[in-house]
């Protein structure tokens, strides 16, 4: 069977997909317990402004998200005959930096 490096870039981005959802799944999940448990409003404990408590964690769920949706434009790309063969973790956005909601933010 031939492989083309394309096809292998295509591999390495799904497995790094399917790592960044499994983390954000589970983050996730650890953040709405803890809402419920919590009973604070969806808007209010999301928001990393008014939770510090939780916002480290908030914007890293934020940073998973967009990272997945990158990959999969990747992935579609792949699928509509393009290259991804130059794919590789340095093209992620820089430490610190996330898009939440469209909006560019830095973490601290």
């Amino acid at each position: 069977m031939n492989v083309s490096r394309n096809d292998l870039a295509l591999i390495a981005v799904m497995r790094r997909y399917f790592e960044a959802k499994d983390g954000a799944n589970a983050l996730k999940g650890r953040l709405e317990a803890a809402r419920k448990e919590a009973g604070d409003e969806i808007g209010r404990f999301y928001d990393p402004r008014m939770n510090a408590l939780y916002a480290e964690d908030i914007l890293a769920w934020h940073r998973l998200r967009k990272e997945m949706e990158e990959l999969m434009s990747l992935a579609a790309r792949w699928g509509g005959g393009g290259t991804i063969e130059d794919w590789h973790a340095a093209d992620e956005p820089a430490a610190g930096t996330v898009h939440l909601l469209g909006i560019h933010a830095l973490a601290d």
